[in-house]
């Protein structure tokens, strides 16, 4: 999905280099110029992250 896609609730999953699945909840998507502002409940807490804004994400279901 592209990031400008995105709508709080959404659920991103991430696979690192290991194998592991990490599942990340969007709370808030914000334009910023070429970029957009995903901040996203993670179990360390709030985080936002900075993509650009043709990039992809994968979404869990």
């Amino acid at each position: 999905m592209k990031i400008h896609q995105l709508e709080p609730g959404h659920r991103i999953l991430e696979t690192t280099d290991s194998g592991e699945e990490i599942r990340f909840e969007v709370i808030n998507v914000k334009p910023l110029g070429r970029r957009y502002e995903v901040t996203m409940r993670t179990s360390a807490g709030l985080e936002s992250v900075l993509y650009p804004a043709n990039a992809y994400v994968q979404i869990s279901a």
